[in-house]
């Protein structure tokens, strides 16, 4: 988890850290976490204005089951990326009798 690494982040960094987001959707993913009490947001006034994210004690107890995720998403990544494949080539339904 970006944020937890580097306590607190910039909304740049994060933004530049994740390449496959958009600005957007990094904006709506932080305030859905702030609101959900995962994450602080703090805005400083500063011209120009900033702000940094950190990790809440709340989302520090959920930071063990996104690691474990994480990790069993890489461990398994080889055989979700096939089935991706195989399922462009043949219906991955099965049909009940």
């Amino acid at each position: 988890m970006k944020i937890s690494e580097n306590e607190p982040v910039r909304f740049n960094e994060l933004y530049r850290n994740i390449p496959s987001v958009s600005e957007k959707v990094l904006s709506q993913v932080l305030r859905q976490l702030t609101i959900d009490g995962i994450i602080q947001r703090k805005l400083f006034p500063d011209i120009p204005p900033h702000t940094e994210y950190s990790v809440t004690d709340l989302g520090k107890t959920l930071l063990p089951h996104v690691i474990s995720l994480a990790n069993w998403g890489r461990e398994h990544f080889d055989t979700i990326i096939s089935n991706r494949q195989k399922s462009t080539k043949t219906p991955n339904y099965i049909i009940a009798t």
